[in-house]
């Protein structure tokens, strides 16, 4: 996204980077008069799954009667996504006026807080929340935890979804280094609902919530999902056993992000938030969440997921073969160039039968992609250049013909992108 797409308060935002740290967001906050303090939160980190769980989570909460405010990034379109009241994002004015509002604070009077793009929409989305007002935030971190702008807010409960290999060049170079830093959305005395696996937890996550003081609940020995036949799914905890879910995010990796969405919403009721069985069952089964092995068209079947990390691809990789994609399967690939692009197409390009590398600004050059992707096709695969995404995606569904089925996956950015002008309508 270049600065066309936004309004102006924000343009020349994008080009500061990433810059970790809470004390830009918190001198913000103060001369904002700090909204963050003025509803109580639910904070989301983990590599991936993080907008899937807020959105199943937010759902079960509308669903109850509670009025909620959702903080999500990247946006697909338009910055306006990330701020949801109510399952809605912001309209187009209050968006406008409230990053009006948060440019001036930033520039003054006295000295100016040169905050980040992603700290600005932070504080426009706090400020949302606290005007409206809502009942309650569900907030979804950006990068890591202990250093990310939305942990200036005091969460009532958190949620580490999982951890895996991504943002290494911010958050450390293993999976322990990595899990530290997102630990650190976890408070004292407040519950921390997580899917970690057993050998993170024994060695990083139990002896630092240990220390610390809060208590643990654990996908697979607290809680979870289970699921049945005709994708019908079970909740059990010890609290309640809630039988026949359905989930309307697909893909059999949802039921680890719904079960954690489940988990987090008991969680709140010393808090004060009941959200009954009827209100989990009709949330599961009506969040949206865009770019999530999303299916836009039959003949050719057209999905979009945005994976980019290795984590994510595994579990894209189970999803299609759990659908069960019709042949010929072609994929449509961009990435951003720091990502571990060998370790994504490594899963996904052995199961494709012809696969289109390409591009939109910003990403890698997909000469240089396909050259990855040819270097773990099958013999005989073919692998396309196209650089202008929409013509990939319309050059992939000929090739998939009416029978087969197309995957468009890498960038968010890129999904979003051709969801602007979708190339797969006639």
């Amino acid at each position: 996204m270049d600065d066309s797409d936004l309004l102006p308060a924000l343009r020349g935002l994008q080009r500061t980077g990433i810059r970790p740290g809470l004390s830009r967001i918190r001198a913000l906050m103060g001369r904002l008069g700090n909204p963050e303090r003025a509803f109580p939160a639910v904070l989301i980190t983990g590599t991936n799954g993080k907008g899937s769980t807020a959105a199943f989570l937010e759902s079960m909460l509308r669903a109850a009667g509670y009025r909620t405010g959702r903080f999500t990034s990247p946006h697909l379109t338009h910055p306006r996504e990330r701020v949801a009241l109510d399952g809605l994002p912001l309209d187009a004015d209050r968006f406008e006026s409230l990053a009006r509002e948060v440019r001036e604070a930033m520039e003054g009077p006295g000295r100016a807080v040169r905050a980040t793009f992603f700290e600005a929409l932070t504080a426009i989305g706090f400020l949302a929340f606290a005007r409206a007002p809502v009942d309650i935030g569900v907030i979804e971190v950006g990068m890591g935890g202990r250093w990310d702008s939305t942990n200036v807010c005091d969460p009532a409960v958190s949620i580490l979804t999982n951890v895996g290999l991504d943002h290494t060049q911010w958050l450390g170079p293993t999976e322990g280094h990595i899990a530290r830093e997102k630990l650190g959305v976890a408070r004292r005395g407040r519950v921390l609902v997580t899917g970690i696996g057993e050998d993170l937890y024994r060695e990083v996550a139990r002896p630092a919530m240990g220390r610390l003081g809060v208590p643990v609940r654990r996908r697979g020995v607290d809680f979870d999902l289970v699921r049945k036949q005709d994708h019908q799914w079970d909740y059990h905890s010890p609290h309640r056993v809630i039988r026949g879910l359905s989930l309307s995010l697909a893909g059999p990796f949802q039921g680890a992000n719904a079960a954690m969405a489940v988990a987090a919403a008991e969680a709140l009721e010393p808090s004060g938030f009941l959200v009954g069985d009827a209100a989990v069952r009709v949330g599961l089964g009506t969040a949206w969440w865009p770019g999530r092995f999303q299916r836009v068209r039959e003949r050719p079947v057209v999905v979009l997921d945005g994976c980019h990390n290795p984590a994510g691809a595994e579990a894209l990789a189970e999803a299609l073969a759990d659908a069960a994609l019709p042949r010929p399967r072609v994929m449509v690939h961009g990435s951003r160039p720091e990502k571990d692009v060998a370790g994504v197409l490594r899963r996904i390009v052995p199961g494709m039968d012809a696969v289109i590398e390409t591009s939109i600004p910003g990403l890698a050059e997909p000469a240089d992609l396909a050259a990855i992707a040819r270097s773990f096709a099958r013999p005989g695969t073919p692998v396309e250049v196209i650089p202008e995404a929409r013509e990939a995606v319309r050059r992939a569904m000929a090739m998939a013909g009416p029978r087969g089925s197309v995957l468009v996956t890498g960038s968010l950015y890129l999904l979003g992108s051709l969801l602007q002008n979708p190339p797969w309508f006639p």
